[in-house]
């Protein structure tokens, strides 16, 4: 898969103490030599960068094969680092390489995953390290990615055998149920109790039958 990630990168010292700081922007993956000089700009080292040298202010996550997966990992992505942000955290460039590096390694499903994760865990997530933590663990979950309503998930349980009668009987109507399912199959309710024909038969024939076993035996 084409995966690359486009950085808006700065000094992270200069970008505390100056408004006029320096900033660059790359892409990732990128030779080595290239990101030597693109580092350089900012007065930094790339082969020996402290975790608390750059700042990450935007990325933008680039699939060519999935639009739709680079749209909303963006927007992920860079909800983290605002609240990071905000909370004091630097987002170190070091951080958003691992978390390419296992976004890179994902398939088409797993990705789907991972964004249901970061949703689902949103508010247990206040940097890159956090979403990185889970992005490693995604066996952890299961997503079920045809169920989009709780009804489909009820019905997914019990058509896989994960729950048993006894432990749905308080969800589930009864009196709607015994209605339709004693209409469906011809049933009545009497005042003895309810009545089911199990059997269906040709009535004339059997009255036909019976006459000319009566005029037979007279």
């Amino acid at each position: 898969m084409g995966l690359k990630m486009k950085l808006n990168i700065v000094n992270k010292h200069e970008y505390e103490e100056n408004e006029d700081y320096r900033e660059i922007v790359i892409r990732i993956p990128k030779e080595t030599e290239k990101l030597e000089r693109d580092f350089k700009y900012l007065g930094l080292d790339y082969n020996n960068l402290s975790i608390q040298g750059t700042h990450v202010l935007k990325c933008e996550v680039i699939d060519t094969e999935n639009y739709s997966f680079s749209k909303e990992m963006t927007r992920e992505i860079l909800n983290i680092i605002d609240k990071a942000t905000n909370l004091g955290y630097t987002t170190p460039y070091q951080d958003i390489k691992q978390i390419f590096a296992i976004i890179n390694t994902l398939n088409e499903e797993d990705r789907e995953k991972l964004l249901a994760v970061l949703e689902m865990k949103s508010e247990e997530i206040s940097n890159i390290k956090d979403a990185e933590k889970y992005a490693s663990h995604l066996d952890s979950f299961t997503l079920y990615s045809d169920v989009k309503l709780p009804e489909n998930y009820g019905r997914r349980i019990i058509e896989d055998g994960e729950v048993f009668v006894d432990d749905i009987m308080d969800y589930i109507d009864l009196s709607k149920l015994g209605e339709d399912y004693c209409n469906e199959n011809g049933g009545r309710q009497t005042d003895y109790g309810l009545i089911m024909q199990t059997e269906i038969f040709d009535l004339d024939k059997q009255l036909t039958k019976q006459n000319e076993d009566e005029e037979e035996f007279e």
